[in-house]
């Protein structure tokens, strides 16, 4: 009785701990797609508002552009948002698209580079969408936008122990000064 006693109590814990994982997740889940729904409508909005001021300004050259990365990114994170990882690949691809929108919108105010470790192999890295983009917003709105001169955003991605690193810098006010 002893033994059958054990045995209930070892799969009730792993039951247990099998719900605790799948609520982890699930909430894991959850959260991304809060953050997406803060992130997307906001920058789509500022998005096509920068669209409607080159038209304005009858900018038809800056317009196309921009429009055309627009639609490009968006499709991006379209596709991407069906997957909880993408490769590394897709994602600095993603990242790319929206500093590139992010300089033409605040007129060259920053400049950007993005280094990757020579030995890592982007295709071969799994992360999950949208993962660094918020950071580099942050870095942006906080600290190079608030410069008198042109600002420099650099992202590097280097090897750690057990998995990747990505390193944001900036040469921005910094976040006391931005309040």
């Amino acid at each position: 009785k002893k033994l059958l006693d054990a045995e209930a109590k070892n799969a009730q814990l792993r039951q247990a701990e099998k719900l605790k994982r799948e609520f982890n997740q699930q909430l894991a889940d959850v959260e991304m797609k809060a953050l997406k729904a803060q992130m997307n409508p906001h920058f789509i909005f500022n998005s096509l508002n920068s669209i409607n001021w080159y038209i304005i300004k009858s900018e038809s050259e800056k317009a196309s552009l921009y429009l055309t990365k627009f639609s490009k990114l968006i499709r991006l994170i379209l596709d991407n948002s069906n997957h909880k990882i993408i490769s590394l690949d897709q994602e600095m691809l993603a990242l790319r698209l929206y500093l590139d929108l992010e300089v033409l919108r605040f007129n060259e105010k920053f400049t950007y580079s993005i280094s990757i470790q020579p030995s890592l192999n982007p295709l071969a890295i799994g992360v999950p969408p949208m993962i660094i983009q918020p950071f580099v917003e942050n870095a942006i709105w906080h600290g190079l936008l608030h410069k008198e001169s042109v600002g420099k955003l650099e992202i590097q991605i280097d090897t750690m122990p057990g998995g990747i690193q990505c390193i944001i810098t900036d040469n921005g006010i910094g976040r006391k000064k931005a309040g």
